[in-house]
């Protein structure tokens, strides 16, 4: 989710996409959103802190970035240490498992392989300020109508398609922070390529939300061919329980663990030590109407996944060749006896 462009994403990518904001609503022209994305969710104390990564490439005016949240912010947003994922794949990494053979004639077949969710039509402002070259606010709205003509009489653009997924907002009572290239940055509303460390804001939540439905709110918008979406969600919790209550679908269980002392420092204030991390992995389609994924916790368990890696190994091929054969000696001596033979002849 790697809600969330990972900052490791190639030099190559940031030259060739005209728009990459992941984990809400990104839209504007040629928007093109990686389908996987690495956020991080801290819930502790009926707080959510979210943590996600954007980066930005094309036109300063052509952007616009909708994140729905369930509360006023008790933290505006702010930039955070890039460490903070670092660290928390570092420790939440699977177990690889190299399975090795040897195929096909002369050792040679083989590939490799991995294994492995009101009556007044009004918007008001609840909140603004600037994170970054990113300028935000954070909104009320009471109808999806007051919403969207709040986005265009102040310069944020949308996609038409996301008229259902606004209302879903307004209705459940959510609030927006709308994000967009700040213009002191950009002051000729040129193009711009930039990477903005993670930005991290919290809010009261009785259950830690992921908003994968603002995400598919762009259905106009590039994606991936196979129209998926895979975001990894790193979840800190006390140490008594961890994210992910058991029996919940529409995401995977892939690591839970208590983290130590000395990984705290690395974890950019996020956690303390005894802490509670998961690892889970959600996947969906950019053209689904499921309901946001909320994440409920159960009994702290520790679990790491496995990551089975099949690789084609030559030396396979020497550890058959030690095994003794009943055949291979005859064979042995009647290819001493050809080559004797032939050597007879050539002296003759």
């Amino acid at each position: 989710m790697r809600c969330i462009l990972a900052l490791a994403t190639s030099a190559a990518t940031l030259l060739t996409a005209s728009l990459a904001f992941p984990c809400g609503g990104a839209f504007g022209p040629n928007v093109a959103v990686d389908p996987q994305q690495d956020i991080i969710v801290v819930w502790k104390d009926g707080v959510e802190t979210y943590v996600f990564q954007p980066i930005f490439c094309g036109t300063a005016t052509d952007f616009g970035l909708i994140l729905p949240v369930s509360a006023p912010l008790t933290q505006n947003p702010s930039l955070t240490d890039q460490q903070a994922y670092t660290t928390a794949a570092a420790l939440a990494a699977p177990t690889k498992v190299q399975v090795q053979e040897g195929g096909g004639i002369g050792c040679l077949g083989g590939a490799a392989s991995a294994g492995a969710r009101a009556t007044d039509e009004t918007t008001s402002v609840v909140a603004s300020g600037q994170v970054g070259f990113l300028d935000w606010v954070q909104l009320k709205a009471d109808t999806p109508s007051s919403f969207t003509d709040w986005l265009t009489a102040n310069g944020y653009p949308y996609s038409a398609s996301a008229a259902d997924v606004f209302a879903y907002y307004v209705q459940d009572g959510y609030y927006f922070l709308a994000f967009r290239i700040s213009q002191e940055a950009v002051p000729d509303g040129g193009t711009v390529c930039k990477a903005l460390g993670p930005v991290s804001f919290a809010f009261p939540a009785q259950v830690a939300v992921v908003p994968t439905r603002m995400a598919t709110a762009g259905s106009t918008m590039t994606t991936s061919s196979s129209n998926q979406f895979s975001w990894r969600i790193f979840g800190i919790t006390h140490g008594t329980e961890q994210l992910g209550e058991q029996g919940m679908s529409g995401y995977t269980l892939g690591y839970s663990g208590a983290i130590e002392a000395a990984d705290v420092a690395g974890l950019a204030g996020l956690a303390e030590a005894g802490d509670r991390l998961t690892r889970l992995m959600v996947t969906f389609s950019y053209t689904s109407t499921d309901s946001d994924l909320k994440l409920g916790t159960s009994t702290p368990s520790d679990y790491r996944d496995q990551e089975y890696v099949t690789v084609n190994d030559d030396s396979a091929c020497s550890v058959n060749r030690a095994v003794p054969s009943p055949h291979r000696l005859p064979l042995l001596m009647l290819g001493l006896v050809l080559a004797g033979l032939v050597c007879w002849r050539r002296w003759r």
